[in-house]
């Protein structure tokens, strides 16, 4: 490690700090890093995702829906 001096004059630095207040100079630190590490949002996940709702086949029509909600509430009540 190529800072490993100026490292362990940081930890001689914050190590008399209160207990909360390392633990919030770590959380910040892992913050910063977590803004350059994170991936970009992924682009067109809208189209994508009607893409793979649409199916090949075509979308049933309104009396084919009936009758399928008809069945279910048969099955399910009787």
């Amino acid at each position: 490690m190529q800072h490993e001096q100026e490292i362990e004059s940081i930890i001689s630095q914050v190590k008399p700090w209160p207990e909360e207040d390392r633990v919030a100079l770590a959380y910040l630190i892992l913050r910063d890093m977590r803004k350059q590490t994170r991936e970009p949002a992924p682009r067109r996940t809208l189209q994508t995702a009607l893409g793979v709702a649409r199916g090949s086949s075509p979308a049933p029509d309104d009396a084919t829906v009936r009758m399928w909600l008809e069945e279910h509430r048969q099955d399910k009540y009787g």
